[in-house]
């Protein structure tokens, strides 16, 4: 079945479509081939066809560690130093940063920021506006880490707690542009988990993404969080039960960024794919020869590249911060 998911052209077919179609004759009309929910007795079968069996969503967490020295001391040392780098720029500008409950009144200044953020993305979605009801409903369980520049609100983070997860999650986020090149989103974040520490909570969760860097969420994203000492794991793994698997094979790139990746179960002894914790990047670009030091990561336990013949992306990647 052909068809168009948030603007991605693909074909999601069944695992013997998969092993029996001639996927590169469909290059230019779609750019991913699927499989949804593949058995995993068939997941060796669909890897050596080329599909890469995957979970569909990963969650990115940390855990906070006694002090923020322990944290900084997990950082390799260029990524700790990339902290200390923005302190100072950051501390430059002579912006405050604060710890508020959430309530109407800061979501008043707050939300037209955070929209004007999210409504540069392409596919961004106001998750926060459209939630505004309960967010306000459970104001209780949240805390926000607000940055000001004088009496303008400079940048916030909205983040939810949960004592039976032992969680901090930073759900919602935005800091305006020109604070954005000081590297104030890597501090925001920072002050998330060092308030995460304070109040007591192991964890902190910088949220999900879709398995698939380069059309929903930039490749870009990815080297921002695992440098700030995120890891990214399948989200079955933090929510039994909630995770679906996807197999997938790329084609073309003409609705995702190029380059584009995947985080595909890593392989056991056997070279079989393994559902569990470890993964593999499975990079994708036009010519085959991308850089992937912007993707390393001590969680990963490899890193491929795979050259895909088709239309190059018309969407440039973002790999900055």
């Amino acid at each position: 079945m052909r068809t168009v998911a948030f603007g991605v052209p693909m074909a999601v077919v069944d695992v013997e479509e998969a092993l029996n179609g001639d996927w590169t004759a469909c290059r230019g009309e779609v750019d991913i081939v699927r499989v949804q929910d593949p058995p995993l007795a068939r997941w060796a079968e669909l890897a050596a066809a080329g599909f890469f069996p995957k979970p569909q969503v990963v969650v990115w967490r940390t855990a906070t560690a006694e002090t923020e020295h322990d944290y900084l001391a997990r950082l390799p040392s260029k990524d700790r130093r990339n902290v200390f780098a923005a302190r100072r720029r950051v501390r430059a500008t002579g912006v405050r940063f604060e710890i508020r409950p959430v309530s109407a009144g800061l979501l008043e200044l707050f939300l037209p920021l955070y929209e004007r953020e999210v409504g540069k993305m392409r596919h961004g979605w106001a998750g926060a506006s459209a939630q505004r009801a309960q967010i306000l409903a459970a104001a209780d369980q949240y805390f926000a880490v607000c940055v000001w520049d004088g009496a303008d609100l400079a940048g916030a983070c909205l983040s939810l707690q949960s004592r039976e997860k032992d969680e901090v999650r930073a759900r919602f986020s935005a800091v305006v542009p020109h604070h954005r090149a000081a590297g104030l989103p890597r501090l925001l974040y920072m002050k998330v988990i060092e308030e995460a520490r304070r109040r007591g909570f192991g964890w902190v969760s910088l949220g999900s993404d879709p398995n698939l860097y380069g059309h929903m969420v930039k490749p870009g994203l990815f080297g921002f969080k695992s440098r700030l000492g995120f890891v990214s794991v399948p989200s079955h793994l933090v929510d039994p039960g909630s995770g679906s698997d996807q197999a997938d094979r790329i084609v073309g790139l003409s609705a995702l960024t190029d380059p584009s990746f995947v985080l595909a179960y890593a392989t056991g002894d056997d070279g079989r794919p393994v559902r569990g914790p470890d993964l593999r990047l499975e990079m994708f670009g036009a010519t085959g020869d991308v850089d992937l030091r912007p993707y390393r990561s001590a969680f990963l336990t490899g890193m491929r590249t795979h050259r895909v013949d088709a239309v190059p992306s018309p969407f440039p990647s973002l790999t900055g911060d």
